[in-house]
């Protein structure tokens, strides 16, 4: 006899996502919707949840997000899968891959490895490009498995990029045939299913920037051509605006008058809402967010849709300087941090560049927008231990071999300086030896090189090396795999060991990075926004919803994709300054209003099954850690979450126990419906 229904959740306390108050009923799913709401005794279904004591809530709907590229190789949106978000927001910032020739593919890439910090070696081998057009690229996303389901909005750089070309769009203003040509192409993109467009227009000044550290394409925008696409939307009376634009007043500075009246004029000439970036409680400067908040609300009652994207998760970035790059608001730190790993070190051990960076730092100038402690606040968490293996004087031949930590290893001198290579063969094992001018696997017949390992016989291959730097005549070997969370240093700022040490701040964080091979861990804290009381004063507001997770971007020093965990166990349960009712109106309801997901955000009748069911007394947020789950070798840190039983999409269940099931139900929701 066939089942009533697909799914019965029972006996769970339901929080609609509508501030109604919780109650305790049954859930029927059929055909991908909620069939029905209690009156399910004697119903039956194809599977039966008990819930009993557990949250059944909407799914969580994150807003701001970058895995415009993520999606095609994780179909779930870690780390917004695993914390119960159902439905992300594509296409934030202005940023994006399409429309795109093929010959622009690799610029459009490099465009994201610095801005959003997304490692090229990923997105060139994770991304099938199987699109030129924006229609072409909405159709890749429809045809890509889900696990969750997405909306985008239309990214103005690559609409500038296809009518302008990337290098001309930087050095010009286009003229109105052009700005007509990308009226038209943002008209395509929402009659295929775009749900308006988003942009970063921040000035000269910008603290996200291009690879090359020049200021973004969108980062020029005039307000004319703003203005220009906000009557697009009121052209059609649809779709929704994501903007970042010039002084957004942080570090304590009150938002700019000039910034405050022109989001109001963009939300007046479009008639549409408008997602204002960012509003972040902020407990040392608590005015800052209260302001903020006072002209969300001036706007409403005046009839203006301009809406806060909040920033209320706890902690901050942890980094090292071979990846960190969120100092870009002053030159000499913007310069410092640009290159790859072996040209920062050289930048950082340069005597010139350092009295240049001191100078800047001197003359009051510090990179603070990203971290308003700037470089003295830094807080050791890490440092690479360190091994002396003897006097330089006693290794008159190389290639030597060493034993350290009980493994072996041949030190070298390359033409970066000493170095410890593996002797561990990287294809499928084996050890090599030294063969008078190279090292030969002994299992596979692999050759190396001497110089710096590199595989003669498959040239992606390379010995894994170690740093040896020369300390008063010693060979001091950064010890391979292993930090030291016990150093004396660890836990104190760079502005305290630079106090310690008699050295100029500036001195004592590039000493630390260059003797480390730039492998020291920082953590770098956020200003205020730990302290319960005023992240509550943020998330009371009807005018700003929770965040930002900046998803699929800066994979390598944050993880923010907590946040909507990080709330339910922080704000609710622990220091119960918001209700479980406030909470999910603000996870999931009011981004679905704000953000144009339609019919999404709420457990009614008839609507999606986006669901969550967890259990709040074991809700929690587990350790940071380092996950090589990246396309092309490349890692990222993650932090994955306890409690989640079973999260829902499109009524069919996409985690249990925090583990994928393999279901990929997710649907691309053109023009906010799917």
């Amino acid at each position: 006899m066939m089942a009533d229904y697909d799914i019965i959740i029972r006996k769970g306390t339901i929080v609609d996502g509508t501030r109604t108050p919780r109650y305790v009923s049954d859930i029927a799913i059929k055909d991908g919707r909620i069939a029905r709401i209690g009156g399910l005794n004697g119903g039956t279904a194809d599977r039966v949840i008990d819930a009993e004591g557990l949250i059944v809530a909407p799914g969580f709907v994150d807003l701001h997000t970058h895995y415009d590229a993520q999606i095609f190789w994780d179909p779930y949106c870690t780390l917004s899968g695993w914390h119960g978000v159902t439905s992300v927001a594509l296409g934030n910032c202005g940023f994006g891959f399409a429309p795109s020739r093929v010959e622009d593919q690799d610029r459009a890439m490099l465009s994201m490895t610095r801005n959003e910090a997304i490692p090229y070696d990923a997105m060139k081998e994770g991304m099938p490009w199987n699109w030129v057009t924006f229609p072409d690229f909405m159709e890749s996303l429809g045809n890509t498995p889900k696990g969750v389901n997405c909306l985008t909005y239309v990214p103005l750089t690559p609409l500038y990029a296809w009518v302008m070309g990337w290098d001309e769009a930087k050095n010009r203003r286009p003229t109105e045939d052009e700005l007509q040509e990308m009226v038209r192409l943002i008209h395509e993109a929402m009659d295929h299913g775009a749900c308006g467009w988003s942009a970063q227009v921040l000035g000269v000044n910008s603290v996200q920037r291009d690879y090359d550290g020049t200021p973004m394409i969108t980062d020029m925008l005039s307000e004319h051509e703003v203005l220009t696409f906000a009557n697009v939307l009121a052209d059609r009376d649809e779709g929704f605006i994501e903007l970042a634009y010039q002084e957004t007043g942080e570090e304590g500075r009150p938002l700019g008058e000039g910034a405050r009246l022109f989001f109001e004029r963009v939300a007046e000439v479009s008639n549409r809402p408008v997602l204002y970036q960012t509003v972040s409680p902020n407990s040392v400067h608590p005015e800052q967010h209260r302001e903020r908040i006072r002209w969300l609300e001036s706007c409403a009652e005046r009839g203006l849709r301009v809406y806060g994207q909040g920033n209320t998760r706890r902690g901050g970035f942890e980094l090292t300087f071979e990846d960190w790059n969120l100092f870009d608001d002053t030159p000499m730190w913007r310069e410092v941090t640009l290159g790859d790993k072996a040209t920062r070190k050289a930048k950082m051990s340069d005597p010139d560049m350092r009295l240049k960076l001191k100078e800047e730092w001197d003359s009051g100038r510090r990179p603070t927008q990203v971290t308003p402690g700037s470089v003295g606040s830094l807080q050791v968490m890490t440092r690479k231990v360190k091994i002396d293996i003897g006097a330089e004087t006693d290794f008159t031949r190389m290639p030597a071999k060493v034993n350290v930590s009980g493994a072996d290893y041949f030190l070298v001198n390359t033409r970066d300086g000493y170095k410890l290579l593996s002797v561990v063969c990287p294809h499928q094992g084996g050890c090599v030896d030294d063969e008078g001018d190279k090292f030969v696997c002994d299992t596979h017949g692999y050759e190396y090189e001497h110089d710096g390992g590199r595989c003669i016989t498959n040239g992606e291959l390379r010995l894994k090396s170690f740093v040896v730097n020369v300390v008063d005549g010693r060979m001091i070997a950064l010890a391979p795999d292993e930090t030291e969370t016990s150093s004396p240093q660890a836990g104190l700022t760079v502005q305290q060991i630079a106090d310690e040490q008699g050295k100029h701040v500036i001195d004592a964080l590039l000493d630390m990075c260059v003797e480390d091979d730039l492998a020291t861990e920082f953590y770098a804290d956020t200003q205020g926004r730990d302290v319960a009381q005023y992240t509550a004063e943020v998330l009371d507001s009807n005018h700003v919803v929770a965040g930002v997770s900046d998803g699929g971007a800066h994979v390598k020093f944050l993880t923010a994709g907590i946040y909507p965990t990080d709330m339910l166990a922080w704000l609710v349960r622990d220091e119960q300054v918001i209700t479980l009712e406030d909470a999910h109106f603000k996870l999931s309801y009011l981004p679905a209003h704000f953000g144009g997901f339609q019919d999404r955000g709420a457990l009614r009748e008839g609507a999606p099954a986006d669901m969550v069911v967890y259990d709040l007394e074991k809700l929690e947020v587990l350790p940071s850690e380092v996950a090589e789950d990246l396309p092309g070798g490349e890692w990222r840190r993650i932090q994955k979450a306890k409690g989640y039983r079973w999260t829902l999409v499109n009524g069919e269940i996409t985690f249990e126990d925090g583990e994928p099931t393999g279901a990929m139900p997710g649907c691309l929701l053109r023009n906010g419906w799917g």
